[in-house]
Protein backbone atom coordinates (compact mmCIF):
# COMPACT_ATOMS: atom_id res chain seq x y z
CA UNK A 1 0.00 0.00 0.00
CA UNK A 2 2.85 2.60 0.25
CA UNK A 3 2.17 2.70 -3.54
CA UNK A 4 -1.26 3.84 -2.66
CA UNK A 5 0.38 6.30 -0.01
CA UNK A 6 2.81 7.59 -2.74
CA UNK A 7 -0.03 8.05 -4.80
CA UNK A 8 -2.14 9.93 -2.69
CA UNK A 9 0.78 11.92 -2.12
CA UNK A 10 1.56 12.99 -5.60
CA UNK A 11 -2.23 13.84 -6.29
CA UNK A 12 -2.04 16.32 -2.94
CA UNK A 13 1.39 17.56 -3.97
CA UNK A 14 -0.45 18.29 -7.53
CA UNK A 15 -3.64 19.93 -6.50
CA UNK A 16 -1.85 21.99 -4.49
CA UNK A 17 0.56 23.39 -7.19
CA UNK A 18 -2.59 23.85 -8.90
CA UNK A 19 -4.29 26.39 -6.18
CA UNK A 20 -1.63 27.48 -5.56
CA UNK A 21 -1.27 28.77 -9.38
CA UNK A 22 -4.65 29.56 -9.36
CA UNK A 23 -4.13 32.00 -6.47
CA UNK A 24 -1.30 33.25 -8.50
CA UNK A 25 -3.80 34.01 -11.64
CA UNK A 26 -6.09 35.25 -9.26
CA UNK A 27 -4.05 37.67 -7.92
CA UNK A 28 -2.41 38.98 -11.08
CA UNK A 29 -6.03 39.28 -12.48
CA UNK A 30 -6.90 41.59 -9.51
CA UNK A 31 -3.91 43.82 -10.34
CA UNK A 32 -4.34 44.26 -13.95
CA UNK A 33 -7.70 44.60 -12.93
CA UNK A 34 -7.16 47.48 -10.23
CA UNK A 35 -4.61 49.04 -13.06
CA UNK A 36 -7.72 48.53 -16.03
CA UNK A 37 -10.17 50.15 -13.28
CA UNK A 38 -7.74 53.42 -12.71
CA UNK A 39 -6.86 53.88 -16.78
CA UNK A 40 -10.94 53.88 -17.32
CA UNK A 41 -11.43 56.51 -14.36
CA UNK A 42 -8.69 58.36 -16.18
CA UNK A 43 -10.33 58.11 -19.53
CA UNK A 44 -14.05 58.81 -18.11
CA UNK A 45 -12.49 61.99 -16.49
CA UNK A 46 -11.00 62.90 -19.44
CA UNK A 47 -14.05 62.29 -21.49
CA UNK A 48 -16.23 63.99 -18.85
CA UNK A 49 -13.97 67.03 -19.20
CA UNK A 50 -14.64 66.97 -22.95
CA UNK A 51 -18.12 66.74 -23.18
CA UNK A 52 -19.10 68.58 -20.32
CA UNK A 53 -18.69 72.30 -22.05
CA UNK A 54 -20.50 70.52 -25.12
CA UNK A 55 -23.19 68.85 -22.83
CA UNK A 56 -23.57 72.41 -21.01
CA UNK A 57 -23.93 74.09 -24.09
CA UNK A 58 -26.32 71.62 -25.84
CA UNK A 59 -28.30 72.47 -22.13
CA UNK A 60 -28.33 76.17 -23.12
CA UNK A 61 -29.22 75.51 -26.34
CA UNK A 62 -32.08 73.48 -25.45
CA UNK A 63 -33.31 76.12 -23.34
CA UNK A 64 -32.77 78.92 -25.69
CA UNK A 65 -34.94 76.59 -28.43
CA UNK A 66 -37.53 76.39 -25.31
CA UNK A 67 -37.65 80.41 -24.67
CA UNK A 68 -38.04 80.75 -28.86
CA UNK A 69 -40.76 78.18 -29.16
CA UNK A 70 -42.54 80.12 -26.01
CA UNK A 71 -41.93 83.50 -27.81
CA UNK A 72 -43.18 81.81 -31.30
CA UNK A 73 -45.91 80.27 -30.55
CA UNK A 74 -48.81 82.43 -29.69
CA UNK A 75 -47.60 83.74 -32.96
CA UNK A 76 -47.91 80.46 -34.58
CA UNK A 77 -51.07 80.30 -33.21
CA UNK A 78 -52.28 83.14 -34.69
CA UNK A 79 -50.99 82.46 -38.20
CA UNK A 80 -52.47 79.29 -38.30
CA UNK A 81 -56.10 80.57 -37.53
CA UNK A 82 -55.12 83.18 -40.14
CA UNK A 83 -54.40 80.73 -42.54
CA UNK A 84 -57.70 78.62 -41.50
CA UNK A 85 -59.33 82.00 -41.75
CA UNK A 86 -58.02 82.34 -45.44
CA UNK A 87 -58.42 78.94 -46.59
CA UNK A 88 -62.46 79.22 -45.56
CA UNK A 89 -62.87 82.49 -47.47
CA UNK A 90 -60.79 81.43 -50.09
CA UNK A 91 -63.55 77.93 -50.44
CA UNK A 92 -66.65 79.64 -49.71
CA UNK A 93 -65.53 82.49 -52.59
CA UNK A 94 -64.57 79.24 -54.95
CA UNK A 95 -68.21 78.55 -53.76
CA UNK A 96 -69.68 81.84 -55.27
CA UNK A 97 -67.67 82.00 -57.96
CA UNK A 98 -68.92 78.11 -59.10
CA UNK A 99 -72.52 79.26 -58.60
CA UNK A 100 -72.11 82.44 -60.54
CA UNK A 101 -70.50 80.48 -63.19
CA UNK A 102 -73.59 77.81 -63.46
CA UNK A 103 -75.70 80.72 -63.26
CA UNK A 104 -74.06 82.09 -66.29
CA UNK A 105 -73.91 79.17 -68.20
CA UNK A 106 -77.38 78.34 -67.57
CA UNK A 107 -78.49 81.73 -68.74
CA UNK A 108 -76.40 81.02 -72.25
CA UNK A 109 -77.74 77.77 -72.84
CA UNK A 110 -81.35 79.50 -72.57
CA UNK A 111 -80.33 82.47 -74.56
CA UNK A 112 -79.21 79.26 -77.68
CA UNK A 113 -82.38 77.88 -77.16
CA UNK A 114 -84.30 80.81 -77.61
CA UNK A 115 -81.95 82.32 -80.41
CA UNK A 116 -82.31 78.54 -82.16
CA UNK A 117 -86.25 78.65 -81.72
CA UNK A 118 -86.16 81.61 -83.52
CA UNK A 119 -83.86 81.04 -86.14
CA UNK A 120 -85.91 77.70 -86.32
CA UNK A 121 -89.18 79.43 -86.51
CA UNK A 122 -87.92 82.11 -89.07
CA UNK A 123 -86.35 79.59 -91.44
CA UNK A 124 -89.47 77.81 -91.67
CA UNK A 125 -91.59 80.46 -92.07
CA UNK A 126 -88.92 81.70 -94.80
CA UNK A 127 -89.78 78.18 -96.18
CA UNK A 128 -93.52 78.34 -96.41
CA UNK A 129 -93.38 81.65 -97.86
CA UNK A 130 -90.83 80.67 -100.99
CA UNK A 131 -93.48 77.68 -101.22
CA UNK A 132 -96.34 79.73 -101.74
CA UNK A 133 -94.41 82.70 -103.76
CA UNK A 134 -93.83 79.43 -105.62
CA UNK A 135 -96.99 78.36 -106.20
CA UNK A 136 -98.38 81.71 -106.63
CA UNK A 137 -96.19 82.77 -109.44
CA UNK A 138 -95.73 79.11 -111.16
CA UNK A 139 -99.41 78.25 -111.54
CA UNK A 140 -100.38 81.43 -113.12
CA UNK A 141 -96.94 81.58 -115.19
CA UNK A 142 -97.92 77.81 -116.54
CA UNK A 143 -101.59 78.99 -117.71
CA UNK A 144 -99.86 82.27 -119.39
CA UNK A 145 -97.66 80.21 -120.90
CA UNK A 146 -99.82 77.94 -121.92
CA UNK A 147 -102.58 80.97 -123.39
CA UNK A 148 -99.43 82.67 -125.40
CA UNK A 149 -98.69 78.76 -126.64
CA UNK A 150 -101.73 78.31 -127.89
CA UNK A 151 -102.24 82.05 -129.39
CA UNK A 152 -99.00 81.70 -131.09
CA UNK A 153 -100.05 78.49 -132.31
CA UNK A 154 -103.31 79.70 -133.88
CA UNK A 155 -101.27 83.07 -135.10
CA UNK A 156 -98.51 80.81 -136.53
CA UNK A 157 -101.07 79.21 -138.28
CA UNK A 158 -102.98 81.54 -140.03
CA UNK A 159 -99.99 83.10 -140.93
CA UNK A 160 -99.13 80.42 -142.96
CA UNK A 161 -99.93 79.97 -146.28
CA UNK A 162 -103.03 77.69 -146.96
CA UNK A 163 -102.16 75.01 -148.79
CA UNK A 164 -103.52 74.40 -152.37
CA UNK A 165 -105.67 71.54 -152.63
CA UNK A 166 -105.31 68.98 -154.92
CA UNK A 167 -108.30 69.31 -157.62
CA UNK A 168 -110.89 66.50 -157.38
CA UNK A 169 -110.73 64.63 -160.19
CA UNK A 170 -114.41 63.48 -159.38
CA UNK A 171 -115.16 67.06 -159.91
CA UNK A 172 -114.28 66.50 -163.33
CA UNK A 173 -115.78 63.81 -164.38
Amino acid sequence: MPNTNTFLLIICIIMGVSVLLQIGFLIALAVMGGKAMRLAKEYGDECRSAVSPTLHHAQELLEASKNLVTRLEPKLDAAAGDLAEMTKIAREETRKMQVSADEISERIRRQAERVDHMTTTTLDSVDRVGNFVNQAVNVPMRQIAGVLAAAKAVVDTLRSPTPQRPRNSRADD
